[in-house]
């Protein structure tokens, strides 16, 4: 598992694939903000405002489970969580024009959190999808192993449970 702490996991630089030059840093998301991004998946489903959601549900119900389409939403990891909610993981990028690092004091980081929110809020969809997949991937390994080997492998890079008192 390594470090438990969140704010303590960021990546090294992962390059941007529309822009050669360009990368980005995330970090593990906490448990709540995982709870967080979970949530506002569940309250965006409730008040239908999921991207493609009605046509998957309309497709899952008419055709079942074994519907193309239907079965790329399940194995799809973003699927249950809301990406813009994980976009808090994105702790810096290349865009120094953009600067979205909070720091300061409170009043500087109030209004640093209000210049971030700007710049994430301004990304296209292709970036989106591309940082909220790879915060998940930093917080929910698990999510991306496709295959017996990928999970067979993961569980022999776990630390052994500790013996009984």
């Amino acid at each position: 598992m390594g470090n438990p702490f969140a704010s303590q996991s960021t990546s090294d630089s992962i390059p941007c694939p529309w822009d050669a030059s360009a990368w980005v840093q995330v970090r593990k998301l906490t448990g709540r903000e995982i709870e967080t991004a979970q949530e506002a998946h569940r309250d965006n489903l409730a008040g239908g405002n999921v991207r493609s959601w009605a046509a998957t549900f309309r497709r899952a119900l008419e055709k079942g489970a074994s519907d193309p389409e239907v079965l790329k939403a399940i194995a799809d990891p973003l699927t249950g969580y809301d990406r813009f909610a994980l976009l808090a993981g994105v702790v810096t990028w290349s865009y120094q024009d953009k600067p979205i690092v909070v720091a300061g004091d409170s009043v500087q980081q109030a209004a640093a959190r209000v210049v971030r929110q700007k710049y994430l809020d301004d990304l296209d969809d292709e970036a989106v999808d591309f940082m909220a997949t790879e915060v998940l991937r930093r917080t929910k390994p698990a999510l991306f192993l496709t295959t017996e080997e990928d999970v067979e492998t993961a569980q022999k890079e776990l630390p052994a449970a500790a013996p009984p008192a």
